[in-house]
């Protein structure tokens, strides 16, 4: 239920047809059909990242990505980043909100993610925990999703906002 399959015509007026899951065939002369699946998926992913917090340089980390896809992604985001010049290190606390380029029945190629929520501060040199103070973060990433068989990925990412000036990463996944 929910998969269909959608035909596309190798032709310069390209057009979409979609047909139901009875049909039998995956490649039919210069026709190629390709599987969508309608009914959404849970997918995790874990990854390194860099960001520029302080402006004395570079932090590095790693986070975590808990989200369910039916035509847009929505999640919980996690990153620690530790400060290159041992001054601060940052928690992100928060959710996501991604869209493919390609249309909500896509899951693969070029996406925009926002993100927002809590950003919580350690100093190295008077730790707290949780930190004393936190701000809200917020940013858009600009990245690719590949598959790796049917169910694994990776995405390289760029990202700007709020605290952090830019950032970047790259990760890996799974879609259940």
């Amino acid at each position: 239920m929910g998969l269909i399959y959608a035909q596309y015509i190798d032709s310069p007026d390209s057009e979409v047809n979609v047909y139901d899951s009875s049909y039998d065939s995956e490649f039919n002369g210069d026709t190629e059909v390709q599987k969508i699946d309608l009914d959404g998926y849970f997918w995790v992913s874990a990854g390194a990242e860099t960001a520029i917090y302080s402006k004395s340089g570079l932090s590095y980390g790693g986070g975590l990505v808990f989200a369910y896809n039916r035509g847009v992604s929505i999640g919980l985001k996690t990153t620690y980043f530790f400060d290159f010049d041992n001054r601060v290190d940052v928690l992100e606390l928060g959710f996501l909100l991604r869209f493919f380029f390609r249309g909500i029945h896509d899951n693969v190629g070029p996406y925009i993610q926002f993100s927002g929520g809590q950003a919580l501060f350690f100093r190295r040199d008077n730790v707290t925990i949780p930190a004393k103070w936190g701000i809200f973060y917020g940013g858009a990433n600009l990245g690719w999703r590949l598959f790796l068989g049917e169910k694994f990925f990776m995405e390289p990412y760029i990202r700007i906002g709020y605290p952090f000036i830019i950032g970047s990463g790259l990760s890996t996944g799974i879609r259940f």
